[in-house]
């Protein structure tokens, strides 16, 4: 999952502790993986902090359009997986936004190794007071942030500042659904003051109100179909080489559990939305 732009989660062991690109390319060379230079492919399983990782990204590329030379702001972007997806596949010109330094030390050493420093711009900042000009971006991109961020308004209105008139809001986010409160631990959260959902509904209406007015939205299957069909034109996966988000998140597969449970239950959804800036 993304970064919190506003606080960090005691409960994740993720965001205190060793430097994670240590623990990232100590792990890659216990594998016996190339890093001179870095596939991104490699890190596909660990460096999308997000739900349903790598084909989400790209079942999003879609959704949005992502021209090339294209300008992205990626909020809450975590060690840079989904901004290095971008600029290598789409060929878009990405800044990379987290307000947690330690993701951001690991995103600018795995660019580096990955070669592509030059379109990936790392920039540890707040997402609620970004340090660009107005009319910056042609794209702002977010992925399982929203959940995190108490003032959505604010986030969203920042994203308006810095995106030119007729740039593009991509949101894939998990938002509450009708199956009451949420379950916990989840990614995002271990308990209640570290979680701050909303519908879909809501997330549309904010949106609208920051300036946004949308143009594409999915909820719920329709998001899961799009990413199963996003998967489908993805190589066959290598061998598991323990390089997954595990080696970050000491409990993810309880907090993975939770995820599952409450999309069973209806407690969360899965949005995914394109917005064009008025």
């Amino acid at each position: 999952m993304s970064a919190n732009p506003t606080a960090r989660s005691a409960g994740i062991d993720y965001y205190d502790g060793p430097e994670i690109a240590d623990v990232i390319f100590d792990a890659l060379k216990q594998a016996g993986v190339d890093v001179e230079p870095l596939d991104i492919d490699e890190l596909a399983a660990l460096d999308e902090f997000h739900a349903l990782g790598r084909p989400a990204t790209i079942a999003m590329a879609e959704l949005c359009g992502v021209p090339p030379d294209s300008r992205v702001l990626d909020l809450g972007a975590g060690i840079g997986g989904p901004a290095r997806l971008l600029a290598q596949r789409y060929r878009a010109r990405v800044s990379a936004v987290d307000a947690t330094a330690r993701f951001c030390r690991a995103g600018e050493r795995l660019c580096q190794a990955t070669g592509l420093s030059e379109r990936v711009e790392v920039v540890h900042a707040d997402a609620l007071q970004l340090p660009f000009a107005s009319e910056s971006f042609d794209i702002a991109w977010s992925q399982a942030l929203v959940q995190s961020v108490p003032d959505k308004p604010a986030l969203l209105a920042e994203a308006r500042r810095v995106l030119v008139s007729g740039g593009r809001l991509a949101l894939f986010e998990v938002v509450g659904g009708p199956g009451g409160p949420v379950r916990l631990p989840v990614p995002w959260a271990s308990d209640p003051s570290e979680s701050f959902l909303v519908s879909g509904e809501e997330l549309r209406g904010i949106a609208e109100e920051a300036g946004f007015q949308p143009v594409a939205w999915r909820q719920g299957t329709e998001v899961l179909a799009a990413v199963t069909a996003a998967a489908s034109d993805l190589p066959a996966p290598g061998p598991d080489r323990g390089i997954g988000l595990a080696l970050l998140m000491p409990d993810f597969e309880q907090r993975m559990v939770g995820v599952a449970e409450n999309l069973a239950e209806g407690r969360i959804e899965l949005v995914a939305g394109v917005f064009v800036a008025r």
